[in-house]
């Protein structure tokens, strides 16, 4: 029996490799291009609340799912949240897109006829306020 070159065995054993190797960079190709229908955003908190989280918005087929996620939050709190125009340091006060309440820190709506791409053509923030009594005094804000 004649025996194998050990060069031509090892350069056989990385070419067979090769293809394996290469797999990983067309899942983060995969990865990178489903980024543009997510985002995470910071919720910080405001006026000494100690409310901050995140909210993380998603393209679906319903139009844009937001998912507002607030430590802290007071027990028994239900807390309105919105989409405003403009950034939390310069806020438009009116709500654009009203978001379901906050309530034991969590909050999830879906915006038919949203999309990420349409919330980045402007400068928005996710606002969570007090209570529906008092819309002013804001609780947490992130810009998107």
């Amino acid at each position: 029996m004649k025996k194998l070159n050990p060069l031509l065995v090892a350069a056989l054993g990385a070419i067979s490799l090769a293809p394996a190797l290469a797999a990983p960079t067309v899942v983060n190709n995969v990865n990178n291009a489903m980024s543009a229908h997510a985002m995470t955003i910071n919720l910080t908190a405001q006026n000494n609340s100690k409310q901050d989280g995140q909210a993380f918005l998603n393209d679906t087929s319903g139009g844009l799912k937001v998912k507002v996620q607030i430590k802290n939050e007071p027990a028994g709190a239900s807390e309105p949240a919105h989409i405003h125009q403009g950034t939390c340091a310069k806020l438009n006060p009116a709500p654009w897109k009203p978001l379901s309440n906050v309530v034991n820190g969590l909050s999830v709506t879906t915006i038919p006829g949203l999309t990420i791409a349409g919330i980045k053509k402007a400068k928005y923030a996710i606002n969570v306020h007090l209570s529906a009594a008092n819309l002013a005094h804001y609780v947490s804000c992130g810009d998107l």
